[in-house]
């Protein structure tokens, strides 16, 4: 029961509608006894500096989706050195009025990585915003020497690539996503990331059959209420392969732990977020 004393945790974004996470919180703070709410608001890019402003004064910490990871960092009175280097927030701390911006998404990725035994070699990513960035950074503390960049706009994934050689030295290119751009860097690479909404809020990003090779990991960052198709496609060539439920709940995991300074319970979340996705398949069927 919420009261005067509850603290306010949040997910802000464009869109909101579809996320899990308040799902995954809620039973994250009940496991460990706190009085805390955590809540999904729309904000759209207009009213970002506004909510911005309002989260200072109302809330304890919040989460940054799409589209405002990387704007939000610019906004920030102090930045961890995750965040600094990666120009991307996806977690806020809010600390006696002050606004101190992490990227949890960098963390979880390095676990998901290490959960899928990628570790060096050639990596494409599809996609150049927020989420884009995070992965360079894991890419790069896993050992990853070459990146391969892919977005629909070109000049995106050129900039991200120009960054990731410049901040890391990584052997990095950017490029155009197409259907040709796509073969050619799958079938060199030994892991494929969507750090696209594509699976998540309509669409689905289609990888050439032809591309899958045995060597090859796949993580998925979009997620949805089942598996997207890039995740279904590789499991059923026997991929290794990790969904964006498993990639959301490890970040949700080190952002509680940054607002708190504890630890959350893992299998609680992932079980919370198993429990909702089935909740709401009963609903549509019913």
């Amino acid at each position: 029961m919420t009261d005067s004393s509850t603290a306010l945790y949040c997910l802000i974004g464009d869109p909101v509608s579809g996320s899990l996470s308040p799902e995954i919180h809620t039973a994250a703070y009940a496991a460990m006894g706190l009085n805390a709410t955590y809540l999904a608001f729309r904000v759209t890019s207009e009213a970002l500096s506004a909510a911005i402003g309002g989260l200072r004064v109302l809330a304890k910490g919040f989460n940054v989706t799409i589209p405002h990871k990387t704007r939000v960092a610019l906004m920030m009175d102090e930045l961890t050195h995750e965040a600094s280097l990666i120009g991307a927030v996806n977690a806020v701390a809010v600390r006696e009025g002050s606004l101190v911006g992490h990227n949890t998404d960098a963390l979880a990725a390095s676990d998901v990585l290490e959960a899928l035994g990628a570790r060096g070699g050639a990596a494409t990513i599809v996609g150049a915003g927020g989420a884009a960035k995070s992965i360079v950074y894991a890419l790069w503390r896993k050992g990853f020497s070459e990146v391969r960049v892919l977005d629909r706009t070109p000049e995106r994934a050129e900039a991200l690539a120009s960054g990731a050689k410049a901040v890391y030295g990584l052997n990095a290119v950017g490029a155009g996503l197409t259907r040709s751009s796509l073969l050619d860097a799958v079938s060199s690479s030994n892991l494929l990331v969507n750090a696209t909404p594509l699976g998540m809020y309509g669409g689905e990003l289609e990888v050439p059959e032809e591309a899958l090779h045995g060597g090859l990991a796949v993580m998925d960052l979009a997620y949805t209420r089942g598996e997207t198709g890039l995740i279904r496609l590789a499991r059923s060539r026997g991929l290794r392969a990790a969904d964006g439920l498993e990639f959301l709940v490890i970040q949700a995991a080190h952002s509680i732990e940054f607002w708190t300074g504890m630890r959350p319970p893992v299998d609680v979340m992932r079980r919370a977020a198993l429990e909702a996705i089935s909740g709401h398949a009963r609903q549509g069927r019913g």
